[in-house]
C-alpha cells in the first residue's frame, strides 16, 4: 500500500445512518461546492484556517484505526463510509484508503455532490458497495445560486456512475419553498426515472445544527436560515415522487 498522507477530520465510529450496518465514517475535508445550507464549514477548505478541525495521517494508518473495528463491521454488514467535505477532492488520498480497506475486505460506501472529473475517480468508484449521490436541484440556475455552481457535471456524472453497476441512492436536501417543491419533485422523478432506473431517493430535512460552526469560524456571513418541512409534507413529498416515477 502506497505510503500516502491526507487531511481527515475525527473519524465517526458505531455510524447507522450512513449506510448499511455498522459503519465508521471517514470525513475528508475540501469541497467544491458552498451549499448555503451547509452544516460543515469546517470541511470547505484544507487550508490554515480549518487546520484546527483536520488531521494530517498517511493512509495506512486510517485503515488500521478503521479496522479495529472489523468485527462489527462482519456482523452487522457494515463498513466504511466516505464523506466529507467531498472525499474525491482528495484523489491519490482517497484512492490509497479504498485500496487499503479493499485488500482488508472491508465494506466501503461514499457519500458525494458529483461534483468530480469522472475519469480521474472512476477507478475508485467501481470499490464503492454504495454511493450516496446528492442531487440538489434540476434548475441549474437556481443550483448554482444554492451552491455557487451549475449542476450539468453533477447529473452527467450521475448517469456514468449508473453505468458502472454500482448502486446508488440520491439524497435530495429539503429545503421548503426552495428545491423541495411539486416542480422539483417531479423534475428529478423524471430525471431519474430516465436516466437511473432502480435507484432510491433520500430526502434530508434542513436543520441549523452548524450555525454555532459558522460563528466560530468567524463566517457568519455565509450563513443561511431555510425552512425544514414537516412530517406530512414529506410524506406528500414521498407520494409524489413515487407517482412521478412511474408517470
Amino acid at each position: 500500500m502506497a505510503a500516502i498522507n491526507g487531511s481527515i477530520m475525527p473519524l465517526q465510529k458505531f455510524s447507522v445512518d450512513d449506510g448499511a450496518g455498522v459503519r465508521t465514517m471517514v470525513f475528508l475535508p475540501g469541497c467544491p461546492l458552498r451549499c448555503k445550507w451547509c452544516s460543515n464549514p469546517e470541511s470547505w477548505e484544507l487550508s490554515a484556517k480549518f487546520s484546527q478541525y483536520h488531521q494530517v495521517i498517511s493512509a495506512c494508518d486510517v485503515v488500521r484505526q478503521v479496522e479495529r473495528d472489523a468485527v462489527f463491521f462482519r456482523y452487522s454488514g457494515g463498513g466504511v463510509t466516505f464523506s466529507g467535505g467531498e472525499p474525491t477532492v482528495q484523489t491519490d488520498f482517497l484512492r490509497a484508503l479504498a485500496c487499503g480497506f479493499e485488500s482488508k475486505g472491508i465494506s466501503m460506501w461514499m457519500e458525494t455532490c458529483g461534483y468530480f472529473n469522472f475519469n480521474k475517480v472512476k477507478d475508485i468508484l467501481v470499490k464503492m458497495e454504495h454511493v450516496l449521490y446528492d442531487i440538489k436541484c434540476m434548475d441549474s440556475a437556481l443550483h448554482k445560486n444554492l451552491t455557487g455552481a451549475d449542476n450539468y457535471l453533477i447529473l452527467e456524472n450521475a448517469i456514468k456512475l449508473y453505468a458502472l453497476g454500482v448502486p446508488i441512492t440520491v439524497r435530495l436536501p429539503a429545503l421548503n419553498g426552495v428545491n423541495f417543491t411539486e416542480k422539483n419533485l417531479k423534475t428529478t422523478a423524471r430525471f431519474m426515472r430516465e436516466n437511473l432506473p432502480g435507484a432510491d431517493i433520500e430526502f434530508l430535512p434542513y436543520h441549523s445544527l452548524g450555525k454555532e460552526k459558522y460563528e466560530a469560524l468567524g463566517i457568519m456571513a455565509c450563513w443561511h436560515e431555510f425552512a425544514a418541512p414537516g412530517i406530512e409534507e414529506i410524506e406528500t413529498a414521498k407520494e409524489l415522487f413515487n407517482c412521478a416515477c412511474f408517470q
